[in-house]
């Protein structure tokens, strides 16, 4: 196995069909920060939440963010929202920004090229924890590209594997319960 670069920052990790764990089972995880002293930090991006920002919060029901979709961010802090978002340009590599601020937020909900979110919580690894989890074959690191913009939910992750990890594609497709088949 390839030794990871040192910064995994705007790459995908994509669960092991493997990995039960409910917080992470069948997920995409795009990674805004990634440092070996610090740990990582990111947002699973395949967990739509089926509600608009305007739904939950009245106040922003007539703003430019009330059509903000909302996604489940992760485990970790689920009692905030944090926007943030990307857009691919027709040559190179994506535009992928987080933390914005709500005046960023606004702004960018006018750009019908990005493609803004809110991600209620995130999800973290602490110094080691992450390279440790990659060690033990537990996310398959992916390059994050436009079909992130085309799929969602568990489809979005089933593509990711079949185009990066086409060996765990059977697991992928496989029942919880074999039995049943």
């Amino acid at each position: 196995m390839a030794r990871p670069p040192q910064s995994l920052a705007g790459m995908l990790l994509v669960s092991h069909p493997q990995l039960r764990d409910d917080h992470f089972r069948e997920t995409v995880v795009l990674l805004h920060s990634h440092a070996a002293a610090e740990g990582a930090l990111g947002v699973i991006v395949n967990r739509p939440l089926g509600r608009v920002l305007g739904q939950l919060q009245t106040a922003v029901a007539s703003r430019p963010l009330a059509e903000v979709p909302l996604f489940e961010g992760g485990p970790v802090a689920s009692d905030r929202l944090a926007f943030g978002g990307w857009r691919f340009p027709p040559a190179g590599e994506a535009e992928i920004r987080f933390g914005l601020d709500q005046t960023e937020a606004a702004a960018l909900a006018a750009d019908t090229a990005f493609a803004l979110r809110g991600y209620v919580g995130y999800a973290g690894w602490s110094p080691g924890q992450l390279e440790n989890e990659l060690r033990m074959n537990a996310w398959a690191v992916c390059p994050f590209g436009p079909v992130c913009a085309a799929l969602e939910g568990v489809e979005l992750w089933k593509k990711l594997l079949e185009l990066h990890r086409p060996d765990l594609r059977l697991e992928a497709d496989s029942p919880d319960n074999p039995g049943l088949n």
